[in-house]
């Protein structure tokens, strides 16, 4: 009986059609699409206020000082210094028996300088940076905390 079913199997491959095979190939193609999903709003706030700033008023006052000399010289001379002090010889000539120049006074001029320590309240501004964040286009707007700034004054990204 085998036989018999071997030769019915023959018989059917040998008179059935040919047959066909497809191939099938599938591509895939990735685009990108911007879509708005946040907005980020940065924007500063200046705060100011009054602060007291501790500073050195100097003042400085010239002081005149007449002294009379009334001493015969033998010549005119410049003013000179004497320390911080401007002398300025003020000559006359007199009559004597016979003329002779006489330094008649001094006037000494002096510069005096005085400090103070006061304290001045001054108007300090500082700026602070507010940045939010809004989830979608109608979204409320959500203040993000501050991040750190870094020693060289730049803020590190969120």
């Amino acid at each position: 009986m085998t036989d018999s079913k071997e030769a019915a199997n023959r018989a059917a491959t040998q008179t059935a059609a040919p047959t066909s095979v497809t191939a099938v190939e599938q591509r895939l193609r990735v685009d990108v699409a911007e879509q708005e999903t946040a907005t980020v709003r940065v924007r500063t706030i200046v705060h100011k206020e009054l602060t007291e700033i501790p500073v050195v008023l100097q003042r400085r006052a010239v002081t005149i000082e007449r002294v009379p000399v009334n001493r015969f010289v033998d010549s005119e001379f410049e003013p000179f210094r004497q320390g911080d002090v401007l002398i300025v010889p003020v000559f006359e000539y007199v009559p004597v028996t016979e003329m002779k120049l006489m330094l008649k006074e001094e006037v000494r001029i002096g510069l005096e300088t005085t400090e103070v320590a006061s304290v001045h309240e001054a108007e300090v501004q500082r700026q602070e940076l507010v940045v939010e964040r809004r989830t979608g286009t109608d979204g409320d707007w959500i203040a993000q905390p501050a991040a750190p700034s870094s020693e060289d004054g730049e803020q590190s990204a969120f």
